[in-house]
């Protein structure tokens, strides 16, 4: 047995296909791994389903076409008078299979810690509305239109969510739970080219009680809108792209005022899942995975969360720290925002300049989707974060095998999940947790994580 945390993202998928117990001798055999980490509520296909870029060396090569929901067995004693009482997956392949029940038992036999893993991931793609009720929770953007996400400041949505955690701690026995950072604020949509939340009437009722004006701030988003738009028609305004986009914003303040209350509910949202976790049992480990876009490529959002905030919360951490398919998605997102605020530089020049920004020693953009970062920038990130917390939490680094690069980028081989893992422990890691999701991966890459533990000492 490994003598630190060594996890796996997994969804009920790979279990269905595979079979529970054979994936779990193969993982703990291979991998050493001692800690599942079970997307048993999801909408997400990344999170839960195949592979969404290609087949791994094992599983089915054909997609399972996720609608997703609880792949669980709902106790209905838990959400009494709850809008969304039943929110099993329709999915006909789940049909039957309890994926906390059915796995638990086995898991436990061979040591194995147990948590379920939720991402409220940042696309309005991802949606849920085929499940009854789910109205009730669905936000409202800038425009007044409704959401595809729901309210973090919605008191429906938080209380089923409470639910949710009674049913499960209550019905199954846990360690904890592992929760992912991956919303964006409105700002940050509008730059993403995505639609907005959080301007409902609980965010409104919240901005009149901080004295924010509710219209001057839905004006500046849309401000914010329109420029973007005409840039990405062809606009060139006269005294260039940053600083006209500056303009915008110095001329609605408030846009700034309601990005912090957007913040503060979505940090009061996920503190409070860590309080209602803890007030379960103290004895339950809280994790929570800090997105890629906040904790590396984005300086904005980088600004947004303080790391050293989470260690009043957090018993764990996992950053996601996927270096191989880093190359091609920094290089994606830089050019977005080349594309709209910076365009008044160069790719290259853009590129260049927010590395440098991020504290990134990276390649130039010409060779960065083929290069990818280098394990160094595991090692770094693990240390800062570390650093930043006080050495108050554990850290366990996020190695990305199969996480999917698009096209012109990186393939991992098995020496980049070994010096991926030996940068980690270099940096200070507790840990490891094979990640995005085990139905991605490929076998000879996951066994090299377990090569790895053991060249190491640690297994």
């Amino acid at each position: 047995m490994p003598k630190d945390f060594v996890g796996m993202q997994i969804g009920a998928i790979s279990f269905v296909d595979e079979g529970v117990e054979p994936v779990l001798d193969w993982l703990q055999e291979k991998c050493g791994v001692n800690a599942l980490c079970i997307s048993a509520l999801t909408w997400s296909r990344g999170n839960a389903g195949r592979a969404t870029e290609g087949y791994p060396d094992h599983g089915p090569a054909e997609p399972d076409y996720l609608k997703g929901g609880a792949m669980y067995k709902i106790h209905p004693q838990y959400y009494v008078g709850s809008p969304v009482p039943r929110f099993e997956a329709p999915d006909p392949l789940y049909k039957g299979f309890d994926t906390l029940g059915d796995v638990i038992p086995a898991a436990r036999a061979r040591g194995m810690k147990v948590y379920p893993y939720y991402c409220e991931t940042a696309q309005s793609s991802v949606r849920h509305i085929w499940q009854p009720g789910w109205h009730n929770f669905l936000d409202v953007d800038h425009r007044g239109r409704v959401a595809t996400r729901p309210s973090l400041m919605n008191p429906a949505y938080q209380s089923w969510w409470h639910s949710v955690l009674d049913d499960w701690f209550n019905s199954y026995t846990l360690d904890g739970l592992l929760w992912g950072i991956e919303r964006q604020s409105p700002l940050m949509d509008l730059l993403g080219g995505d639609t907005t939340t959080g301007f409902d009437r609980y965010f409104q009722e919240e901005a009149a009680r901080r004295g924010i004006d509710t219209q001057r701030a839905i004006q500046g988003y849309r401000k914010v809108e329109e420029w973007l738009a005409d840039v990405r028609k062809g606009a060139k305004p006269r005294d260039g792209f940053f600083i006209s986009f500056l303009r915008v914003l110095l001329h609605h303040p408030e846009v700034f005022q309601w990005e912090k209350m957007w913040l503060d509910a979505h940090e009061n949202f996920y503190y409070g899942i860590a309080g209602m976790v803890k007030f379960i049992s103290p004895k339950l480990e809280m994790g929570y995975g800090i997105w890629q876009v906040i904790n590396t490529f984005n300086p904005y959002l980088r600004a947004q969360y303080d790391a050293a905030d989470l260690q009043r919360y957090a018993d764990w951490l996992k950053p996601v720290l996927y270096d191989v398919p880093a190359g091609v998605r920094f290089a994606r997102f830089a050019r977005g925002w080349q594309q709209t605020i910076l365009k008044d530089a160069s790719p290259e020049a853009v590129v260049d300049g927010m590395a440098t920004l991020l504290g990134l020693d990276i390649a130039p953009l010409a060779e960065l989707p083929m290069a990818g970062f280098s394990p160094d920038y595991i090692r770094q990130k693990t240390a800062e974060l570390i650093e930043a917390t006080g050495g108050k939490v554990k850290v366990y680094p996020g190695i990305g095998l199969g996480a999917p690069s698009g096209p012109g980028g990186k393939a991992i081989s098995p020496k980049d999940a070994r010096d991926a893992v030996v940068a980690a422990y270099e940096g200070g890691a507790h840990g490891v947790l094979i990640s995005r999701n085990y139905s991605e991966a490929n076998l000879r890459d996951m066994a090299a994580v377990g090569d790895a533990l053991k060249e190491l000492g640690r297994w």
